[in-house]
């Protein structure tokens, strides 16, 4: 099983191993020899929801449409999109049945994909207008005994953090995918501070009309093994190492390009080692 922590991808290891399809089986043979830059050979159907930033839109400038643009090119590829709202069914509803090739973040782990190396990593985070007297950044803080808090998912670490604290009463808002709407309360004090996942914490907050700052949860792991981040993969369906494989390479060689992308967006990210290539490509 892969794992967020290999993520030095030795090239001389690299073999393919045959993809489930012979047509994919004809496009990789394309994908390998091509420069980059040349023209595309092949299409990449993405998965993505069309009005869900910072990670997709319609118009291309979220995260997963400028990071498969970015791969695509290194691959000589192509990129159109299968849209469909955000959901927790949509690697089973979209992804395994053959409606698009690829979901562009996916968190590593997931147990329905063939995942590509992690391309990044971000903490969970707390939520908070700048002008408060306070900069609550870890569970243990007394001061959360006093305020109104939100939190993001419902059901996840930092609520099981609350919990064992004694906390829960004061989680008042529950949000599922609605972050801007956790930065706004936060904002306009319907909430005194939020907790989430931090990519569309930070992309919001960086663009909130009230100054509102996000503070990673610290320490990074609640006790015993809990991590307070996530790492993202590209996802395929289980058993397409091949093109998981052409994935890893295009990664690697464009990883500043991609971080470039997170960092424009505002992404709140954590330290992750990039990915290194031991031998020259064909």
């Amino acid at each position: 099983m892969h794992t967020s922590e290999q993520n030095d991808f030795n090239l001389a290891s690299w073999r393919a191993k045959g993809a489930p399809l012979a047509a994919l089986l004809t496009a990789l043979a394309a994908v390998v020899f091509l420069p980059a830059g040349a023209a595309a050979a092949w299409e990449l159907k993405v998965c993505g929801d069309p009005n869900r930033m910072p990670f997709s839109h319609a118009d291309g400038t979220g995260l997963e449409n400028r990071v498969a643009k970015i791969l695509a090119d290194e691959m000589g590829a192509t990129v159109t999109y299968v849209w469909f709202p955000a959901s927790e069914a949509a690697v089973q509803d979209f992804l395994r049945t053959g409606q698009c090739d690829v979901m562009m973040a996916i968190e590593d782990g997931h147990p329905l994909v063939t995942p590509t190396l992690a391309y990044f990593r971000s903490p969970f985070v707390f939520i908070q207008r700048a002008d408060r007297p306070y900069r609550i950044e870890m569970f243990d803080d007394p001061k959360l005994k006093e305020l109104k808090v939100g939190m993001q998912p419902p059901g996840g670490p930092t609520q099981e953090a609350f919990e064992v604290r004694g906390l829960g009463q004061r989680i008042k808002e529950f949000y599922q995918f609605e972050i801007d709407t956790i930065v706004k309360d936060v904002a306009n004090q319907t909430i005194d501070v939020g907790v989430a996942w931090g990519p569309a914490a930070g992309y919001f907050a960086a663009r909130s009309e009230v100054p509102v700052i996000v503070l990673p949860v610290t320490p990074e792991f609640e006790p015993p093994f809990t991590p307070m981040f996530l790492n993202m993969v590209i996802g395929f369906r289980r058993g397409e190492e091949s093109i998981r494989d052409l994935f890893d390479i295009a990664i690697a060689t464009r990883w500043e390009d991609i971080q470039q992308v997170l960092t424009e967006l505002d992404i709140p990210l954590m330290p992750l080692a990039a990915p290194i290539l031991t031998m020259e490509r064909l």
